[in-house]
């Protein structure tokens, strides 16, 4: 089968100290980060991204990512997000990634959700205006299995409060999404990622939060994952599934 691949754009890194987490690899949150950075870049060469939206007051907004990753970038390596769209409808956008090494080896993959939002009424806008992304669509493979749905597991094994502050609020003066991560995250300890490394990571964000908002965040074991979730009083702010793997496990992709 021929494969259309034009629309394939790839980003390349150096992994810094900065970058890094306690284990000398890119740190998950970073690879959130930096999935945004390159969806951003990508959509603007496009002339789908920001300059494009908001003539019509809207803006893209994340609302789903899952990755798979059989490990991470290690510190000075040299690594490659390449990113493409899957597919659209009035109401998102389908963006999935390939992390790749040096040498080409392939790391990870991921799927991404993207809604546009109106700046003004913060309500989901209409993508049919946006004809553009019809001939953006690229079949370039990614063999993970999509966001599956995440329920909280009641009543939740552990609880801890936070209060968002100055540095979790991004240029849309809303809560970022690398900092759900961080704080997802941090519900581990630093023994168990040295034993252990994120294999799988799905998170789905509900609802916008904002500065000075106290969040509790809950957490309790579902079968092999956890799930985490961030409530603002009785509303889930998002929705997290992790999932751990021992470091000396092999891991391999199907279709590399």
């Amino acid at each position: 089968m021929t494969r259309n691949y034009s629309h394939v754009y790839t980003h390349t890194y150096r992994l810094t100290a900065a970058q890094c987490n306690a284990q000398s690899e890119l740190a998950p949150a970073m690879l959130v980060q930096q999935i945004i950075e390159v969806s951003t870049e990508h959509a603007d060469l496009l002339g789908i991204g920001f300059e494009r939206l908001r003539h019509d007051d809207n803006l893209w907004v994340l609302s789903r990512i899952a990755f798979e990753m059989k490990r991470y970038p290690r510190l000075l390596e040299h690594y490659s997000l390449s990113t493409w769209i899957e597919g659209y409808n009035r109401h998102f956008s389908e963006r999935n990634f390939e992390i790749r090494g040096e040498g080409g080896e392939v790391l990870g993959y991921a799927r991404t959700v993207w809604f546009s939002i109106n700046m003004t009424t913060r309500r989901p806008a209409n993508l049919e205006s946006i004809t553009e992304i019809a001939r953006t669509i690229s079949d370039h493979p990614c063999p993970i299995e999509r966001q599956g749905k995440i329920r909280p597991v009641n009543p939740p094994q552990t609880v801890h409060n936070y209060t968002f502050m100055l540095s979790d609020i991004d240029v849309n003066r809303h809560v970022n999404s690398a900092r759900y991560v961080e704080l997802i995250l941090n519900q581990f300890t630093l023994d168990t990622f040295d034993e252990c490394f994120l294999s799988r990571f799905e998170i789905e964000y509900k609802h916008e939060c904002h500065f000075g908002k106290q969040v509790e965040v809950c957490s309790a074991f579902d079968r092999d994952a956890t799930v985490t979730a961030i409530m603002l009083a009785d509303t889930p702010i998002c929705l997290a599934r992790s999932i751990l793997t021992m470091r000396d496990k092999k891991l391999s992709f199907d279709n590399q």
